[in-house]
């Protein structure tokens, strides 16, 4: 008789265990995706971008941050972050009317949750990014409008999934050179049109994110990843070209910028139709954007 209790204990024990497992690498699973609900707390005051948007006076011109400074404004930053608690679009459609009104949102959501976790370890961060740099995107989850939501969610649950807009892969901050790059000002509404054809055209004309040499184009790793949400944008969709989106941003001349590719340089390298130039895509640069670590510009 107590050798098919063994056995029973045994298979029971096993049991417990798998679910038990099943359990945590679900909710791990759903923690990582932003599926989480979380409390909203009642709000103080209502929403407003001025926390936001006195940190980035601490944006440099070329998109370089001084994150010292920042980590001077911790308490505009932190309390920005905890307003995001009780308002989002999902929960609080009233106060975000308008398509343009939840895109500025969400995207002055992601980058200020990306400077806070910055500041965070600043400025131990750079040494310790590199090797976990997956877990610097899906490792946090922050309480947005009831929601728990990682930076991963924010990007591919909410912003790619409701915004079909490719020229968000240009606003995103990723906190690295070789990424779209934070400008002096958050996100408005009423002029995010030009604020998103603004960020498009600013790192289109970064020579480290495109480079004409000859007849080949060296593109930033971005236009590749996100190559199908940028051929959307294009007339023959995925038979496109994604250099139709980098002419699309380029100068017609370089009046402001002496040395920049145009239009009409990728033009005459690609021929009209754009089909003429090899495509290659430059290794991704890490590096953090830091105003007290400057590199030369190329």
């Amino acid at each position: 008789m107590d050798a098919p209790l063994s056995h029973r204990r045994r298979f029971l024990v096993l049991a417990v265990f798998l679910i038990a497992t099943g359990v945590l690498v679900a909710s791990g699973a759903l923690y990582v995706q932003g599926l989480l609900p979380a409390r909203v707390p009642s709000a103080d005051e209502p929403f407003h971008y001025q926390g936001y948007a006195r940190v980035l006076r601490h944006v440099r011109s070329d998109g370089d941050v001084d994150f010292a400074s920042v980590g001077r404004e911790r308490q505009a930053l932190d309390g920005f972050v905890r307003s995001l608690a009780s308002f989002s679009p999902h929960n609080r459609p009233d106060v975000f009317p308008t398509s343009e009104d939840a895109l500025a949102y969400w995207l002055n959501t992601y980058n200020a949750l990306v400077l806070q976790q910055v500041v965070d370890g600043y400025p131990y961060l750079e040494s310790v990014r590199q090797p976990w740099l997956g877990r610097f995107f899906w490792g946090r989850a922050w309480p947005v409008g009831g929601e728990r939501l990682t930076l991963w969610a924010l990007e591919h649950r909410v912003l790619r999934a409701e915004f079909a807009d490719p020229r968000i892969h240009f606003a995103l901050f990723q906190a690295a050179r070789g990424g779209a790059r934070l400008d002096g000002s958050h996100y408005q509404p009423e002029f995010l049109d030009a604020q998103l054809n603004d960020a498009g055209r600013r790192f289109v004309g970064d020579q480290r994110n495109v480079d004409l040499d000859g007849d080949t184009v060296r593109l930033a790793r971005l236009f590749d990843t996100y190559r199908d949400d940028f051929l959307t944008a294009v007339p023959e969709g995925r038979d496109g070209n994604v250099l139709q989106i980098v002419w699309a941003f380029l100068p017609d001349t370089c009046e402001e910028r002496p040395g920049c590719t145009t239009r009409g340089d990728l033009d005459r390298a690609c021929g009209p139709r754009l089909d003429r130039c090899r495509i290659t895509f430059a290794p991704e640069d890490w590096t953090l954007p830091d105003a007290a670590a400057r590199e030369p510009r190329p």
